[in-house]
């Protein structure tokens, strides 16, 4: 199991709010959450953020 700390993790979640063109808290702890959820791993975190945010958008369209 990595661990990151909180300098790292601050730089990782920067870089994919900066990739993902991201903007919030709500999306930063996400990205911690999923972060720390599959070990800091790039391409991980990128699939399960996708993810994420394409049910956050389907959610937020059907009401």
């Amino acid at each position: 199991m990595v661990e990151l700390d909180k300098e790292q993790e601050k730089v990782f979640v920067n870089e994919m709010m900066e990739a993902n063109e991201l903007k919030g808290a709500t999306k930063k702890r996400l990205i911690k959450f999923l972060g720390a959820k599959y070990d800091w791993d790039k391409h991980k975190v990128q699939f399960r953020l996708t993810r994420a945010l394409i049910a956050e958008r389907y959610a937020a369209s059907s009401h």
